[in-house]
């Protein structure tokens, strides 16, 4: 058994080929070139990054129905710092970019040296450069790949997370994940896993968190046949885990570590039903994992973790938080420099946030808001899969920030993080919930539609 005394590890591995593990088998990829890196990017379950370049920080928004008048899927690059809010919004949009193909995109992912954009409908895989919001390259995903299918998504490819210190990208596929090589802007392999709705990335401790559930339920284009490994991740009893995560370890031969817990009312579902994302925040080495069907927050402190590579089973610490009140909080995008979790329901109007450095197994707690109107009267709706939520840091006077987008794709709304947790509240109906009755002050809303200034 290996035992992780802390987060700050430094390691150099050679270009080593590997197979994967939890009994998937099937193709590899060479691990990280430079090991372990000392910036951690935003952990989240978000379908769209923030990257900042060029004195600006920009989302990279898909936008369904916006075509260009050859008839071409657009992206919106949506400036999300910008100042002010006024009576209609701040208009938000710097680009709308010409994806050259009528294939939509659903979630983008990537930093200031690539974006990708990926979709759950189609097998097109773009390449953008965000120095000039243009696009460099399209590939199509071999027919090979089948789809996922979950409660209220799954598709081709579901999510997407950037790693270019490494030179890779990681692209969420129905038998696990697919490898990309940003310097040739290829697939290199694959590890096998089941498939993740909404996965998370640890970019520091270079992890893979890859909830599971409705692994049979993903299909082979050909056969029709779910991944052939779905049985193979087990309780310690022996029994099948049906609900679970997978912590992918990109360091030790990319072996899939399943997530154990014999003490949980259900060992084949240690983190609840459906656990739907997964987010991390690497400098305390916590992970959240919600859970839709139990409607809780599962903290699990991943720094505490033992490894065991002998059963590829990983055992630590957790707690949860009681957000079965809320409208199914299962989006979560993590800050890491404040270690705040920031959350969102599916189709929504809900929002929330937690501290993860005071948070107790025996006083665990969120901050509960529903997100205000829009600046016309109407009500605001959370998108549904993939999430729309993201974090980052840097705007309003260095607070960290969060970032949600309207089930329409018009509008972000922009969530100071620090002013949610301090603004009054009450006692909710659920054990825990603090209750926020107007986080106007807290949003500034974006507007997606209007060039900005």
């Amino acid at each position: 058994m290996r035992k992780t005394t802390g987060t700050w590890l430094w390691l150099a591995l050679g270009a080593v080929w590997v197979g994967c593990g939890g009994g998937g088998g099937g193709g590899g990829s060479a691990p990280p070139k430079k090991g372990l890196v000392s910036s951690p990017a935003p952990g989240g379950s978000g379908a769209f990054g923030v990257v900042t370049i060029a004195g600006h920080q920009k989302m990279y928004l898909p936008q369904p129905g916006v075509l260009t008048a050859a008839g071409n899927a657009t992206i919106a690059v949506v400036d999300v710092g910008l100042a002010g809010q006024g009576a209609l919004g701040a208009p938000a949009l710097l680009k709308l970019i010409d994806l050259g193909d009528p294939a939509g995109v659903t979630a983008t992912g990537g930093d200031a040296t690539v974006v990708i954009a990926v979709s759950t409908d189609n097998h097109t895989v773009t390449f953008i450069d965000p120095t000039t919001d243009t696009v460099t390259k399209s590939i199509t995903l071999d027919a090979s790949y089948g789809t996922s299918d979950f409660s209220g998504g799954g598709g081709v490819v579901t999510g997407v997370a950037v790693d270019s210190p490494n030179e890779r990208a990681y692209l969420s596929v129905w038998d696990g994940f697919a490898v990309v090589d940003l310097s040739s802007k290829t697939i290199v392999g694959t590890i096998k896993a089941p498939p993740s709705e909404n996965f998370g990335f640890d970019s520091v401790n270079q992890r893979i968190l890859a909830p599971f559930y409705n692994c049979t339920s993903a299909t082979d284009p050909d056969t029709f046949a779910p991944p052939p490994f779905c049985g193979n991740y087990k309780d310690q009893s022996g029994a099948v885990m049906t609900d679970g995560l997978n912590v992918i370890d990109l360091l030790d031969d990319n072996t899939v570590y399943t997530y154990q817990d014999p003490q949980a009312l259900s060992p084949t579902s240690p983190l609840g039903d459906e656990p739907d994302s997964a987010a991390a925040d690497p400098a305390s080495g916590k992970i959240v994992v919600p859970s839709e069907g139990d409607a809780l927050e599962y903290v699990v402190d991943l720094s505490q973790a033992t490894f065991d590579k002998a059963h590829k089973s990983v055992t630590a610490p957790h707690i949860a938080i009681d957000a079965s009140n809320a409208d199914e909080l299962t989006g979560v995008a993590i800050e890491p420099s404040s270690h705040i979790a920031f959350f969102e329901s599916e189709l929504g109007p809900d929002m929330g946030a937690a501290d993860l450095s005071t948070e107790t197994a025996a006083a665990p707690s969120y901050v509960h808001a529903p997100v205000p109107e829009l600046p016309d009267g109407t009500g605001w709706t959370n998108l549904f899969d993939p999430h729309g939520i993201a974090v980052t840091i840097g705007l309003i006077g260095g607070h960290p920030v969060g970032f949600l987008v309207s089930s329409d794709y018009h509008w972000v709304a922009r969530v100071d993080l620090t002013t949610l947790l301090a603004l009054p509240t009450t006692a909710g109906v659920s054990a825990g919930q603090l209750e926020v009755a107007d986080a106007s002050t807290a949003v500034t809303f974006l507007d997606v539609t209007t060039a900005a200034p």
